[in-house]
């Protein structure tokens, strides 16, 4: 990924435009502009075919999602949305929109910001399917162990994740923190029928759709400034890693 600078008027290094061939080239160049900068100029220019990152609508994705489910689980919203709302909302928004994000994010050989948006956009296909096929002809008696089972196995994932967040910002350990939370009151509830970790459930997603809402901004932001603009609490500087 080029650094925030490359692609500059001047032609750099990174940029891939010398004086010689600038133009020539100069509309590839404009077509392959990255980094918060380079993003920047390319918002100001009305540039529909700059490159962008669909990190932002992958945490959108995240957000909508988060906040309709785990709001029904913290009680914010009535328990009978969740039939008639989640299954469309997790398939297309929660699903698909993450999914997309996950897919772009391994073309750019970023493993970590794949391996959440892929698998979560997945989680909510799948869990979408459940809600919509699977639970409402499944006995009673069985649904909340089909919940807790359908979730444990990503207890594990999403804590390999959560570690993984140790080396990049401050922020997403919050918001990851919070995640994992969610996952583990889903399996816990889900088994037990416990209506305390449901309602840690809800408030913890809460949290993270919170810590995930400024992470949005601070992408937006960055894109549309061409800086950083609000603090993440980096742990790597941003040439190691660049993503927010």
């Amino acid at each position: 990924m080029s650094t925030p600078g490359a692609g500059g008027d001047g032609g750099g290094k990174g940029g891939g435009i010398g004086n010689g061939s600038e133009r020539g080239n100069g509309l590839l160049g404009l077509r392959n502009r990255q980094g918060p900068a380079a993003q920047a100029v390319s918002v100001k220019r009305m540039e529909p075919s700059a490159q962008a990152q669909l990190g932002a609508l992958g945490l959108t994705g995240f957000i909508v999602v988060t906040v309709i489910a785990t709001g029904i689980d913290a009680g914010v919203f009535p328990e009978g949305l969740g039939h008639s709302v989640l299954p469309l909302v997790g398939f297309f928004i929660g699903g698909l929109a993450q999914l997309l994000a996950g897919l772009f994010q391994a073309q750019r050989g970023d493993t970590w910001h794949a391996t959440v948006f892929g698998g979560f956009g997945l989680f909510w296909m799948a869990k979408a399917c459940l809600l919509q096929w699977v639970l409402p002809a499944t006995d009673p008696a069985l649904r909340g162990d089909v919940s807790g089972l359908f979730t444990l196995p990503w207890v594990f994932v999403v804590f390999v994740l959560w570690v993984g967040s140790f080396r990049i910002h401050l922020v997403l350990l919050s918001t990851f923190t919070c995640v994992l939370v969610v996952f583990v009151g889903m399996t816990v509830s889900g088994f037990t029928g416990s209506q305390t970790w449901l309602r840690i459930t809800g408030w913890s997603g809460l949290l993270a759709a919170l810590g995930a809402t400024y992470l949005l901004a601070g992408q937006i932001m960055a894109s549309t400034w061409g800086r950083q603009v609000l603090p993440m609490g980096r742990f790597l500087a941003p040439e190691e890693h660049p993503e927010a």
